[in-house]
């Protein structure tokens, strides 16, 4: 943009884009007039752009350069294609030793000669890349059916053999578990009648020792005796068996 001997370019600010990482781009004013020029820069994003410096005074016959910066970007700008950010430049003539004052020198009511310059910013390089996970097609289905179905054949013919395995595995543990019932059964009867028989002889050796007199109580206590330890014995071993069996 050309006003008056004060020249500003580009006229567009182009960033090429990239995440996370911050964007340069440069305005250059260029004083062709033998007088002061007073510039300031101003943006419609100020919290997305840092501009050095946003304002100064170039002299007759100079150029400045002022550096634009954007700030890294986490995400994709919605409107990337078309960028919505603008800048305005203002430029205004400066008298001898005439320096920037706040809100005089760029006031527009009391500076006739201020000029303003707009540039749009465009954005370049790639725009957001497509989604990660691609769309299936018809020959993916496809694909994907013929693996799916050999698969889960195998695989309920892998859990047909498990499970009859596991029943006949069921069926030899019932059986076992039967016959060990069984034995069990049988064991405990025989305990159960040495025990009785043992208690009957017992009964049988008191009253022999209570009724019977000196003489004839040695014989026969001895025999009972005999047989009271000989039926102790078996129920011991009995007994010591099912412990060792079922253990």
């Amino acid at each position: 943009t050309h006003h008056d001997g004060v020249e500003i370019s580009p006229a567009d600010l182009k960033f090429r884009f990239q995440l996370n990482k911050q964007l340069l781009a440069n305005i250059s004013i260029n004083n062709s007039l033998d007088k002061r020029v007073a510039f300031k820069v101003k943006t419609t994003a100020p919290k997305k752009y840092v501009v050095r410096p946003s304002s100064g005074i170039v002299d007759g016959k100079n150029t400045a350069s002022i550096q634009v910066i954007m700030q890294a970007q986490k995400d994709y700008p919605t409107d990337f294609a078309n960028c919505k950010d603008k800048f305005m430049v203002q430029t205004t003539i400066l008298a001898d030793h005439e320096q920037i004052e706040k809100d005089v020198t760029f006031n527009k009511e009391s500076r006739e000669d201020l000029k303003e310059s707009r540039l749009r910013v465009v954005l370049e390089g790639p725009a957001a890349p497509p989604s990660p996970v691609p769309e299936a097609n018809e020959s993916d289905e496809a694909v994907a059916r013929d693996v799916a179905i050999p698969t889960t054949a195998a695989g309920a013919a892998a859990e047909t053999t498990a499970a009859a395995a596991g029943g006949d595995r069921l069926k030899t543990a019932y059986h076992d578990l039967s016959i060990v019932s069984k034995e069990n059964n049988s064991l405990k009867t025989q305990v159960e009648k040495l025990i009785k028989e043992r208690d009957d002889l017992r009964r049988t050796l008191d009253q022999v020792q209570l009724q019977g007199s000196a003489a004839s109580k040695a014989p026969v206590n001895d025999a009972v005796r005999f047989r009271v330890s000989i039926i102790h014995i078996i129920i011991v071993a009995i007994i010591a068996f099912l412990i060792g069996h079922y253990t």
